[in-house]
């Protein structure tokens, strides 16, 4: 049994060698596949597998026979290396065979009539303005003098300028640098003293551009400081991983709520029997997680960053200024007296939210009124309703409304309900 992954991820499990070499000639098996060897307990590349290096040996074998007929074809058996038997008529009459000497030497006649004409192709063709032979030409530049070397062809050592077509015109110009001027004529010396050279025409490109040291050094220094604007040991970094917390924080806790869906938390459809009760209760569970679960996040944050301040400051020899920067920075922790207040506020929520659960089907609401059937449970709903309105009053006035906390939020899922007064 042979097990082969054909490709990652893909096993086959070949019973015999037949199966195997099937799969290699069918080319379902490739030189990408791998079998397990199981003497090492490992994949190895089935290119090692003797019985695929046979069927690929003769793949190639099969190849490469209908070339080697192709070509023995037209030489005897005795240049191929074949074996000749002398006592082969066939053989015999072959070699006896005047008419058959041209297929000997006819493939280095077509490799040689194709090699002439090739030559012949390549010398019979135009010759390029650069293959003549060198020449001196002394440029002077900038009151400085300077040896090139040009390349003009024996068609412009002959014929003037003027009697050349212009494709050759342009190929002896003399194409300076940028920025290069020239201010004599330019001399080159004949190969000849009986010939002359022609004058060459010049070409002056525009001078290129120059960028000033300073707008540079200023360009750089300007993208070098812009990625790293801040520097993380300093006040201002150290402000901005602190709100940057902060708000991951706050992000999670408004997240908490949304699920809740604390909105409009005194509506009459939140306080109705028929289960409005029941899921407001849970809503205001789960807020009350949340804000637990944000207060202690906030509480670790402002402790961790004012250990880290207190290290910096040593280390990096802050400024009273820089030190004065970060305990005047915003609080984004709650009051005492908010955390207090809040703490009350869903307290008295909770408990008035109970005494409508315990008399579920024995209280009525009609608009902004509600009617209870027991009297004790009229009484004990008018002292928590009106204990939840001093709270709010309470925490609108130590800043509730604009604080960014969970009081904040829970003053505004109250919004602009109340609660409906007993009958």
């Amino acid at each position: 049994m042979y097990l082969v992954e054909l490709r990652p991820g893909k096993e086959e499990l070949y019973r015999t060698g037949d199966d195997l070499a099937l799969a290699i000639r069918d080319g379902e098996v490739d030189a990408r596949s791998r079998i397990y060897h199981r003497s090492t307990a490992k994949w190895i590349s089935i290119t090692l597998h003797p019985q695929y290096k046979a069927i690929v040996a003769g793949q190639q074998e099969e190849l490469l026979r209908p070339l080697r007929k192709a070509w023995t074809g037209l030489l005897p058996a005795r240049l191929t290396g074949q074996a000749v038997d002398p006592s082969s008529p066939d053989e015999a009459s072959e070699e006896g065979d005047a008419l058959q000497h041209w297929k000997q030497p006819l493939w280095l006649g077509l490799s040689s009539l194709l090699l002439v004409f090739g030559i012949q192709l390549a010398f019979s063709g135009p010759r390029p303005p650069w293959a003549g032979r060198s020449e001196t030409a002394v440029v002077s530049s900038g009151g400085t003098e300077r040896t090139e070397m040009m390349e003009t062809t024996e068609t412009e050592r002959v014929l003037p300028t003027e009697t050349l077509s212009p494709i050759e015109r342009r190929g002896s110009e003399l194409v300076l640098l940028a920025g290069a001027t020239t201010t004599g004529p330019i001399s080159a010396q004949p190969i000849s003293p009986t010939v002359a050279s022609p004058l060459v025409k010049r070409r002056v490109l525009p001078r290129a551009p120059r960028l000033r040291a300073k707008a540079l050094r200023a360009a750089l220094a300007s993208a070098g400081t812009g990625s790293n604007r801040v520097n993380p040991n300093s006040v201002e970094g150290i402000l901005g991983r602190y709100e940057e917390a902060s708000d991951a924080a706050r992000a999670r806790l408004e997240t908490g709520m949304r699920v809740a869906r604390m909105n409009r938390l005194f509506a009459s459809s939140r306080l109705t029997p028929g289960g409005g009760v029941t899921d407001t209760r849970m809503s205001l569970a789960g807020v009350t997680n949340s804000i637990r679960v944000f207060r202690r996040q906030q509480a670790t944050i402002d402790q961790a960053y004012h250990d880290s301040v207190t290290v910096l400051a040593k280390r990096h020899r802050w400024t009273r200024r820089e030190v004065r920067q970060w305990y005047s920075r915003p609080q984004r922790k709650e009051t005492a007296t908010l955390e207090l207040v809040g703490g009350t506020l869903i307290a008295a929520i909770d408990s008035m939210l109970g005494v409508l659960d315990a008399n579920a089907g024995a209280y009525k609401i009609r608009g902004t009124a509600i009617a209870f059937e027991d009297p004790t449970a009229a009484k004990e709903y008018g002292v928590l309703r009106t204990r939840i309105r001093e709270q709010i009053s309470s925490a609108i006035a130590a800043g509730g409304a604009t604080s960014p906390g969970p009081t904040g939020l829970l003053l505004q899922a109250i919004g602009t309900t109340a609660l409906p007064r007993e009958t």
